[in-house]
């Protein structure tokens, strides 16, 4: 597709096509190869940059390539849109608990955040700075209001509206109760080609702006999450406003939310090690949330996400809170988030409907009760009863199958609703739901232990201890982010004895399941131009040799299958439709056969098309047909081409010299 761009800025530069024309031309490559826009923009940058083309010329072209660019992703996002991975959970203004067994427009309003109270006896001026936020007292409908400098306001947003003239809004993903969040290409890193420019953008829905503490809360959940440096955290990048429209800008996640996993459970149960993988991940995030200080308050399935890679992620801290505060530190917050009181009821604990001050334990209960949900094709451990209810109706939740002695207790202690009665930190809650699979890495370091101070351990074993602490050693850098070790590591484990195999295996899990992911996406990503499918399974068979169970491993062969079969259909569909149209030889918008067969190629090179002597035929006549009417010219072309597609064609190779000799002549 580079020599398509090309062609079609060098013809518009030499005179022979129109500004419409070059506009078309983009138009109907960009929407087929999203990616050919970079070809162009590196194209044209290089005839800027060696005085080939005007200044005024380079803009001119520049402009349209952004335009028709973007025009062509909106046209295209209703067919590329991905699962909303963002909750619909609404917040309501409830002034008791009594309500929340009614349901709400999806049947479930125990899923929903609401709010139980709010603290009203804070005024405005100990709330927001005056500088971006009216006087007002809180919820008496202060909003936020225009810098002087800007005047653009977006009062009806959404797909097409450009915020900060960089950040292009191309759909809804989903609302919450703080913000309305979009996917949003960058167009800062389309300029600088990143094969990856979506975002996903939270802004501040209108009804939270009359909060007073609003831009505020926006600001302080950026913060938070900007602290939150982890694999099963979602990333947010940065926190800005356009005029009237404050926003955050964050990770764009393929997958679907874990409330709507939950609700395809009660047909299609979790196996056990998929559903404890999950549980593993989340824990994971939250844990490292807790050693920041950091304590979620809104654990629930809607706050967490199952990417398309099998990856889990948590979402919104909106009303996070540290765990740790000095009362001047209370004093000096101008918005404090428990002002709100705002819960979840289905996993809020009763400490939380009553405001006290955040506990680890509150995101444990909110864990606990996603895990067992998780475990058990999708129910509740509680049937969403409300925590402050439990006790009066004196419900308990049923054992899980599948579990062992271990497990079934710790699940069952951290669903305790005393807070002091319940599991006291993540750790401890994902070391007992672990398989004893787990351990393999503490029992074999245990075991060599014993056998070096065992009676009778002599220098061979001692040996051997030595090594596996060598390895420990190993491990250790690598999880430290060390990738050249990394890489060393995996070549050589097959040389390895099978305990040092095993711990390796066990202790890198993750990080050698991580290591393969990032290989095949950089080999395979049809969207971003790489089609080597072949290269992907290869490096996927490599992974599964040493994970066959792994459910991350069966997600993404899954999802590069259907990657691959989609690709294929859209391949043989242009196929067919150019031979039909008679379109076999290069064309200038490369809207052609030439341009099909070798992206076939590419992505399965044992595709029945490619030995199909059908087309060879139709090169092989069309020739002769041209060198009967001594159109020497337009015979070769077809040959040339053919045997380009076809080199090893002894009837093309034999036409191909016959023209040569009849051109001589």
């Amino acid at each position: 597709m580079s020599e398509v761009c090309q062609s079609l800025i060098n013809d518009y530069l030499s005179g022979s096509l129109e500004l419409a024309e070059l506009e078309d031309g983009f138009s109907s490559i960009f929407t087929s190869t999203p990616t050919s826009y970079s070809h162009a923009q590196t194209y044209l940058q290089e005839l800027y940059a060696v005085n080939k083309i005007e200044a005024d010329k380079y803009t001119e072209i520049a402009s349209l390539i952004s335009s028709v660019n973007i025009s062509s992703t909106l046209s295209n996002s209703t067919a590329d849109c991905d699962i909303s991975y963002f909750s619909e959970d609404k917040t309501l203004h409830l002034t008791d608990i009594t309500d929340y067994t009614s349901e709400g427009p999806d049947g479930d309003s125990s899923d929903k955040t609401v709010i139980v109270r709010i603290e009203s006896n804070v005024n405005s001026a100990e709330t927001e700075p005056a500088n971006h936020l009216s006087s007002a007292p809180p919820m008496s409908g202060a909003k936020i209001v225009d810098k002087p400098h800007r005047t653009k306001r977006h009062d009806n947003l959404g797909p097409g509206v450009t915020l900060k003239d960089r950040f292009v809004l191309l759909e809804k993903l989903g609302q919450g109760g703080m913000g309305v969040v979009f996917k949003a290409k960058d167009l800062l890193k389309v300029e600088a080609q990143d094969r990856d420019p979506y975002v996903a953008i939270k802004v501040l829905t209108d009804a939270f702006k009359k909060y007073s503490g609003s831009f505020i809360a926006l600001q302080r959940e950026a913060s938070k999450a900007q602290r939150l440096a982890h694999p099963n955290i979602a990333t947010v990048y940065d926190f800005d406003r356009d005029a009237n429209t404050v926003f955050m800008t964050m990770e764009y996640l393929k997958g679907k939310p874990l409330n709507q996993l939950i609700k395809e459970l009660s047909k299609k149960p979790l196996k056990l090690n998929h559903a404890l993988h999950i549980i593993e991940e989340l824990s994971s995030g939250l844990a490292y949330a807790h050693e920041k200080q950091l304590i979620h308050s809104d654990f629930k399935p809607g706050n967490c996400f199952l990417s398309s890679d099998g990856q889990v992620k948590l979402l919104d801290f909106g009303i996070a809170r540290a765990s740790t505060q000095t009362e001047e530190e209370r004093d000096n917050t101008m918005f404090d988030p428990a002002k709100l009181c705002a819960v979840t009821p289905a996993y809020a604990t009763p400490e939380m409907f009553a405001g006290m001050n955040p506990d680890p334990r509150d995101d444990i209960y909110g864990l606990a009760c996603v895990a067992y949900q998780l475990l058990s094709g999708g129910k509740h451990p509680y049937n969403k009863v409300a925590s402050p209810k439990i006790k009066e109706l004196g419900i308990k939740p049923k054992p899980v199958k599948g579990l062992n002695r271990r497990q079934q207790k710790t699940l069952m202690k951290a669903l305790v609703v005393d807070r002091e009665e319940r599991i006291g930190s993540v750790k401890e809650f994902a070391d007992g739901m672990r398989t004893r699979k787990s351990h393999a890495k503490k029992i074999l370091f245990g075991a060599l232990i014993i056998a070096v101070i065992g009676v009778g351990a002599g220098y061979k074993p001692f040996l051997t201890f030595l090594n596996e602490q060598e390895l420990y050693d190993k491990i250790s850098l690598i999880k430290q982010g060390n990738k050249a070790l990394m890489i060393e590591t995996i070549w050589s484990l097959e040389q390895l004895n099978p305990e040092q195999q095993k711990i390796i295996s066990v202790s890198l899990r993750r990080e050698i399941i991580t290591h393969y992911r990032d290989r095949i996406r950089s080999v395979f990503r049809p969207k971003e131009g790489l089609y080597d499918y072949p290269e992907a399974q290869s490096l996927l068979s490599q992974a599964k040799r040493h994970y066959p169970d792994s459910v991350a491993l069966s997600t993404i062969e899954d999802q590069i299958k259907e990657q691959k079969d989609r690709l294929m259909g859209s391949l043989i569909s242009l196929y067919d439709r150019y031979l039909r149209t008679g379109k076999l030889v290069k064309s200038t918008n490369g809207e052609d056969i030439t341009t099909v067969i070798p992206l076939i190629r590419r992505v399965d090179p044992k595709h029945y098309l490619l030995k199909d002597k059908k087309l060879a035929n139709i090169y092989l006549s069309k020739a002769e047909i041209f060198i009967a009417k001594r159109k020497f010219k337009n015979a070769s072309n077809y040959i040339s081409t053919g045997l380009k597609l076809f080199p090893d064609d002894l009837r093309l190779q034999s036409l191909n010299k016959q023209i040569n000799a009849q051109s001589q002549n």
